[in-house]
């Protein structure tokens, strides 16, 4: 009986020692504590509160079924920020909506869509459904004369959707056509002009003789949305204020041979090849298909628009703040001279898109280049990528004070055993 106590009282001191020293040992160093709570779908939005409340020791995971809107994303953000463990993981596509002011004299609004190749968007817009969009590599663009209201873009088959409003309509400035004088410069002018720009040119009609209508003293986006250059001798003349004018924002088309030259190779698309003969067609054929072009062969930065058969016809690039395109073909007023009356308006049509696709097109007052959303891209951004949902870290998540009071009763019943037996 006297062994069966000693035992007891050995074992309360020690255990009394053992959790003093713990409680000691973890107000020095606390050890690991992660409880880890996840929140899904529609339930997300609910627990944010809930989540915002908790001690900063809890791991918060997000499982999304789609891209999460602006507010789910800043809620989020801002918890990573006070100190949580902020994961997510889930279905979420990337997906990415812009709707821009068309460069068109006849306005509309230029419909950019990102989302995985193989998907179809639903693009729609207050007054219904506008088109779809099938995407082959990376996305696709529409043109909509015109939108009643905010444009929804919808993944079909999934739970994903964006929408993007509208800005108001561009405000274009002048185009500006410099190169030899010929029957491309004066029907693409003519063109253009019938579409409602404001054009500017500038031809070489001898060595070192212009005549000017309307050209700017300087290359400058306050003047001008584009400069389309049709030779390689005007685009050796300009050279370096070519650049300058596309790294400002400007936009430069490069037509015909104007990429051979030297001076615009450090903002080309590429280079140029061999001119290809006109594809063998019906007599009576129109259009592009009826003209030779020169071939372009891409360089790094250079992103193929358009191509002929194995030849690249079309190509773009950025160059700081603008964009450069390089359009190999050098005689398509053929089109518009024998095609009659849809010939003139194809010719018409092509361009104008030609232009507006490089054009410089400065946003009105108030308005911010972000016309759109790409949610997913913004949360990665913020919260970072997708993981899996973290472990949870087991310990004891005990009250000190009921260790306390453990501790008395270990300490307490020990001298008890003691005092019976009869020692201090």
């Amino acid at each position: 009986m006297r062994s069966r106590r000693r035992w007891l009282e050995w074992s309360c001191r020690i255990a009394a020692f053992a959790l003093l020293g713990w409680l000691l040992g973890e107000s020095a160093v606390p050890t690991a504590r992660r409880r880890v709570e996840s929140a899904r779908g529609s339930g997300l939005a609910a627990r944010l509160a809930a989540w915002t409340r908790a001690p900063s020791s809890v791991a918060l995971h997000a499982v999304l079924d789609a891209a999460p809107g602006e507010l789910i994303g800043d809620w989020l953000a801002a918890l990573g920020h006070a100190g949580h463990s902020v994961t997510w993981s889930g279905a979420a596509q990337p997906l990415a909506l812009s709707a821009l002011p068309a460069a068109d004299p006849r306005g509309g609004v230029r419909v950019n869509v990102a989302a995985p190749a193989g998907a179809t968007i639903v693009l729609a817009d207050a007054a219904g459904p506008l088109d779809s969009l099938h995407v082959a590599e990376f996305g696709g663009t529409l043109v909509t004369p015109a939108a009643a209201g905010a444009i929804t873009a919808t993944l079909r088959g999934a739970a994903d959707s964006l929408r993007a409003g509208p800005l108001d309509a561009a405000a274009l400035r002048p185009v500006l056509i410099v190169g030899e004088a010929g029957w491309e410069g004066k029907f693409a002018a003519a063109a253009l002009a019938e579409r409602g720009w404001s054009v500017a040119t500038e031809f070489t009609v001898a060595p070192n003789f212009q005549i000017a209508s309307g050209a700017p003293a300087s290359l400058d986006t306050a003047r001008l949305s584009t400069v389309v250059v049709l030779d390689s001798f005007t685009a050796s003349r300009l050279g370096g204020a070519l650049g300058r004018y596309a790294r400002s924002g400007g936009g430069v088309v490069l037509a015909g041979d104007a990429a051979r030259a030297a001076a615009v190779a450090p903002i080309a698309p590429g280079t140029l090849l061999a001119r290809s003969r006109p594809s063998r067609l019906p007599a009576d054929t129109i259009g592009l298909g009826a003209t030779g072009f020169y071939s372009v062969s891409l360089g790094s930065a250079g992103v193929a628009l358009e191509r002929r058969g194995t030849g690249v016809a079309i190509a773009a690039r950025r160059v700081g703040a603008g964009r450069v395109l390089e359009v190999g073909y050098d005689d398509t007023w053929r089109w518009r001279m024998t095609g009659g009356a849809a010939g003139e308006e194809a010719h018409r049509r092509w361009w104008a898109h030609v232009v507006g696709a490089a054009a410089y097109v400065p946003l009105g007052r108030g308005e911010s280049s972000a016309a759109g959303e790409a949610p997913l891209a913004a949360l990665i951004s913020r919260v970072g990528p997708a993981r899996p949902a973290p472990a949870s870290v087991s310990s004891w998540d005990v009250d000190p004070r009921v260790l306390l009071m453990l501790i008395l009763v270990l300490l307490s019943t020990e001298w008890t055993s003691r005092r019976l037996r009869g020692l201090k």
